[in-house]
């Protein structure tokens, strides 16, 4: 089959406003959805596996995050 185009997938900083969010978490990488849009978010420990539900609180523009009881 033919391919019809490729392009460059650059990942650029975001921020979120305040608040707390859901998301799920695997390996260093938790992902989030808000507004229609998908954010990576990377953590300082890692997690062996993937889709750990996670809380992601954000306070004055820092973030952490506390893992859901699965």
């Amino acid at each position: 089959m033919k391919i019809l185009s490729i392009t460059e997938k650059i990942p650029h900083p975001a921020t979120l406003p305040d608040g707390i969010y859901t998301g799920t978490w695997g390996g260093y990488i938790i992902e989030l959805r808000h507004q229609r849009k998908y954010y990576e978010l990377t953590s300082e420990v890692g997690v062996k596996g993937m889709g750990f539900g996670v809380v992601i609180t954000i306070k004055d523009g820092i973030a952490t995050f506390e893992q859901l009881k699965n």
